[in-house]
Parts: structure tokens; sequence; C-alpha cells
């Protein structure tokens, strides 16, 4: 039993680390630079689209379909963040009610999709524009590489039906 408990302290931890980290990997550039403009983060990206608009001309359909993925993404990393606090509570109290495994691995694995789909729609960006100057930042990239580690996180917790077994 001590085991499975050290297990899903474990796998909590680091699914708590990993939701911190994609928290706090939004201030991280989504584009390195564009023309000679201004580098904008993930957190601009989704919440001062104006003046992006502005730099990066009309054709930013691509950039803003990105920006609302990782809108999304922002709002899973932070439900998975209160998620893996109330399951690690749970697995030290040994309160199997609050074993959110599951909603853990399901949230993780939407977060690596959602992240990955937001870098398809950055790169169509790129292809659309035709712009040799603009490169991927690498937040996008740090963000799915956080998700990745999230979702093994996950699975290492164990589940409520597997600690209830064991």
């Amino acid at each position: 039993m001590k085991e499975i408990k050290l297990r899903g302290m474990i796998g909590n931890s680091i699914l708590i680390l990993s939701s911190v980290m994609m928290v706090a990997f939004i201030a991280l550039p989504m584009l390195v630079a564009t023309n000679g403009g201004p580098v904008y983060s993930i957190a601009q990206s989704m919440f001062n689209l104006v003046a992006i608009s502005k730099d990066l001309g009309t054709n930013i359909t691509y950039y803003l379909v990105s920006s609302a993925f990782m809108i999304s993404f922002l709002v899973f990393a932070v439900s998975l963040l209160i998620l893996s606090i109330l399951s690690l509570i749970g697995m030290c109290k040994d309160n199997i009610k609050l074993n959110m495994t599951i909603a853990n691995r399901a949230i993780t694995l939407i977060n690596a999709v959602i992240c990955s789909i937001s870098i398809i729609f950055l790169v169509f960006y790129h292809q659309a524009n035709k712009v040799v100057t603009t490169a991927l930042g690498y937040g996008l990239f740090l963000e799915i590489a956080a998700a990745f580690l999230g979702v093994v996180a996950s699975f290492v917790a164990p589940s409520r039906n597997f600690y209830k077994n064991f």
C-alpha cells in the first residue's frame, strides 16, 4: 500500500510541477521575429490582439486561431493545477474521493492535443504569409513538452479503482 501511495504522491507532484510550467511558459514568445517587429509572448498573443493585428498585417487568421487554442490551453492548465493539488491532498490523507487521476489524464491528453493544434496553426500562419524572417518561438514547444510531461505524470499516479483494489 505504501508503494501505491508513494507512486500517487510522486505522480501528482510532477503533475503539479508540469501544470505550473504550463502556466508559466505562457510568458514565452509565440513568434521569435516578425519582419523586425516586436516579439509577442503567448500571453500578449492571447490578450492583445488589436496591437498584434496592426503589427502582423491583415492575414492573421491562423495566428488568431492559434491564440484561441492557447487560451483554452491556459484554462485547462489552471484546472489541471487545481485537480492535481486536490489529488495530491487525497493521496496524503488517504481520501479516495479526492483522487482525480482519470480527470487529470483526460485534461493532460487534451492539453497536448490543443498545443499541437496551436503549433500547426502557427505554421499555417507562417506559410500563408510567406515570410522568411518569421520564426516560431520556443514558447509553444516548451508548452508541448510540459504537456507531455503532464501526460506521463498523470499515468504514474494510480487511479481510484487501482487504489481501491490494491
